[in-house]
């Protein structure tokens, strides 16, 4: 019998080293888990995050072959210039009437507004109690005239530091046509 302990030992090993390879009971299955929904947040803008970035120009939507632009540069004292230009030139040398423009042109410093501030109507500009002038401008065909506002000497509301983040545009609305 000394010669069947080591007989025994082997078949035992053997027999528990198969036993754990053939078994079935270790499939592994993936967990099915349902999705976590969870709501999506608006971000809201917090200090130095603004809505309106970039100079502002609306153009009244029956005003049309003009090309407008908006620029501003700073004279000193505190004084920001800024100017609309109107350019209706036109290459084949058109004729016709004129139109009366009304610019409200307007400057901010970012501090003096809420940041969701985004002006589109000229109620919108004079509402804020911001810096602004109405300036009218006659424009005929061919024509390339500026409307230009000194901000804030030429308000009576307001005031600008151009010491702070500031930003400037202009509304433009059609008056009246003349001949």
């Amino acid at each position: 019998m000394k010669c069947s302990y080591p007989i025994i030992l082997v078949l035992i090993t053997v027999l528990v080293f198969f036993s754990g390879c053939t078994s079935n009971s270790t499939e592994i299955t993936p967990e099915t888990t349902t999705p976590v929904i969870t709501a999506t947040e608006i971000p809201v803008p917090t200090e130095g995050q603004y809505i309106v970035t970039e100079p502002v120009l609306i153009i009244g939507e029956d005003i049309y072959s003009t090309k407008i632009t908006v620029n501003a540069n700073d004279s000193g004292s505190n004084t920001l210039n800024v100017v609309v230009k109107f350019d209706s030139s036109n290459p084949m040398g058109a004729t016709g009437t004129g139109m009366v423009l009304m610019s409200t042109i307007f400057a901010y410093n970012y501090d003096d507004v809420s940041p969701s501030f985004n002006p589109q109507t000229k109620d919108d500009v004079m509402d804020a109690g911001i810096p602004y002038k109405n300036v009218a401008t006659t424009l005929y065909p061919n024509n390339v005239k500026n409307a230009i506002a000194e901000l804030p000497t030429d308000s009576t509301q307001g005031s600008l530091s151009l010491d702070k983040p500031y930003n400037y545009g202009a509304i433009i609305t059609l008056q009246d046509t003349r001949n």
